[in-house]
């Protein structure tokens, strides 16, 4: 074998089992990784960000009223938390962007908040791509996000990925809670609308909530295609329970809960309605008028509470826009403001921290109410209780209940 062949085949045994030697050795030894691995572990876990959170949701098209409300609230919360001298002495600087209500606009500006501005934290609108769409990204990187409004649990989308609205099986435990500790019922009669699909889920959580109140459930009846109208539906209701009822349970729409009560009346079945945050629109009151007086119904936030944290935001708001807050501008401030708490607490911007704070946050107060945090991101929360009444001929749902 000639001197020039020779050093080929040194050379292809070389080219063979030094790269397997080296990664032996480097399973030998972990720490010695190279240093780009380093940083690139570091950029996605312990390195402290800028002072920035992000907003994303619609600001144009027909949801826009979500991203306005979102991106209103969330402002007046940092220019609160600025005007105190910011989070661990430094002012948050905010970032938005309207994703026209679309899974490529949601995924796009999530990462640009990402990776072009570094947020600690971003706050979604409660619609569904704003709240669903970017969570992978978000997760992948560590960056708090947190879905201000939405209805939806969030199952399995993270560890990094929370929601702070009012979670409706807590919210209809809250209130039949306060309908049999406070007004004695025990006997109750529900109505659900088998077309809707959150009528049905919203059904089986007043079902449960009932049961454990140690309460009876004396007649169910539905309502939809293939079932009877309402004025079978409440004749049922009265043959079922001998037209001995406490309330009727309605899980649908304002409108048809106002036909219902109608219908109530007429066959002289005195039972006020119960259920949740669908009932208080104004048509409600509009097309049942004095037949719905009584009615009781939850909702995530209270333009009447008497808390100084929703007193506070009320006063900002209105001095900021001209007009009260609804329940996503105030939900999009509490977001902000938790989050801020959060990195106080973690005193620092690593986000594996402050989401570690966020979780050990137990009874933050803020314009919605006390709230912690449970498995998945979900909140615990406390629903705020109203009653519809009437007074020098207007309607109105006063709050009732509040914790």
């Amino acid at each position: 074998m000639n001197t020039a062949m020779l050093k080929a085949v040194i050379f292809l045994i070389l080219l063979t089992f030094l790269p397997a030697l080296a990664i032996s050795q480097t399973e030998k030894n972990p720490k010695q990784k190279p240093a780009i691995e380093k940083e690139a572990a570091a950029s996605k876990s312990d390195r402290p960000r800028p002072m920035r959170i992000g907003v994303i949701g619609p600001e144009t098209g027909e949801m826009s009223v979500y991203g306005l409300k979102t991106l209103a609230g969330a402002s007046i919360a940092v220019k609160e938390i600025n005007s105190k001298g910011g989070v661990l002495g430094k002012k948050i600087e905010l970032f938005n962007y309207d994703d026209k209500n679309t899974k490529g606009g949601a995924v796009n500006a999530a990462i640009k908040l990402i990776e072009e501005h570094k947020v600690i934290g971003i706050i979604a609108a409660p619609t569904g791509w704003s709240s669903f769409g970017p969570t992978f990204a978000a997760n992948d990187s560590k960056t708090i996000y947190i879905t201000a409004g939405t209805r939806r649990k969030l199952g399995r989308s993270g560890s990094f990925i929370f929601r702070n609205s009012l979670p409706d099986n807590l919210a209809a435990e809250g209130t039949i809670a306060y309908c049999a500790d406070k007004l004695g019922y025990k006997r109750y009669a529900i109505i659900t609308a088998v077309e809707n699909d959150f009528s049905l889920q919203l059904t089986a959580y007043f079902k449960k909530a009932v049961f454990d109140k140690k309460g009876a459930v004396v007649a169910e009846v539905y309502t939809g295609s293939g079932y009877s109208g309402f004025k079978e539906a409440v004749s049922e209701i009265k043959q079922k329970s001998n037209g001995k009822v406490d309330a009727i349970i309605y899980t649908g729409s304002s409108k048809e809960g106002a036909e219902i009560m109608e219908e109530a009346k007429k066959q002289d079945l005195n039972a006020p309605l119960v259920g949740g945050t669908d009932l208080m629109f104004p048509e409600f009151w509009e097309a049942g008028k004095d037949a719905v007086i009584g009615a009781i119904a939850y909702n995530s936030f209270a333009i009447d509470s008497k808390s100084k944290e929703a007193e506070r935001f009320i006063e900002l708001y209105k001095k900021e826009k001209g007009e009260d807050p609804d329940a996503t501008a105030a939900l999009a401030y509490d977001a902000v403001m938790l989050l801020s708490e959060a990195i106080k607490k973690a005193k620092t911007t690593d986000t594996i921290k402050v989401r570690e704070a966020i979780l050990s946050l137990k009874g933050f107060r803020g314009a919605t109410g006390a709230m912690s945090f449970g498995i998945g991101g979900e909140p615990l929360k406390h629903p705020f209780i109203f009653r519809l009444e009437k007074k020098d001929s207007a309607y109105s749902f006063n709050l009732v209940d509040e914790r």
